[in-house]
């Protein structure tokens, strides 16, 4: 995490490499193992860092170059946070009736690997 004594633009490139690699992180680690990489500590503290540059930067320049990095820095990884979340909420077992009619769903589609594909183009 940046520091809170670097200048505002280099706390928000640091915020954006965090963001990418947060971001990777989400996507390339298994559902379940999520929490023992500690993976919700590390959203919550690049929550609070993002919130913090987003305020100063509004207050101190009003540079909406520098608000705009910092939203979509927290986009990218909100976007993988949504993709883990889809693919574990719909996860199903197979063989156990996901709705009243009887019959199984499908498996679901790793909707991770289009998060991943589109995202190379931010990278």
């Amino acid at each position: 995490m940046p520091r809170t004594s670097d200048p505002p633009t280099v706390r928000i490139a640091a915020l954006e490499c965090d963001a990418d690699a947060l971001r990777r992180a989400f996507l390339t680690t298994p559902v379940f193992a999520l929490d023992d990489h500690g993976l919700h500590a590390r959203f919550e503290a690049f929550g609070r860092t993002a919130l913090a540059l987003f305020r100063e930067a509004a207050r101190l320049d009003g540079n909406e170059q520098s608000v705009q990095r910092i939203e979509a820095a927290y986009h990218r990884v909100h976007e993988a946070l949504q993709a883990v979340a889809t693919l574990a909420l719909s996860n199903t077992e197979p063989g156990f009736p996901a709705h009243g009619s009887g019959t199984a769903e499908p498996p679901p589609q790793d909707v991770r690997q289009s998060v991943i594909r589109r995202g190379t183009q931010f990278s």
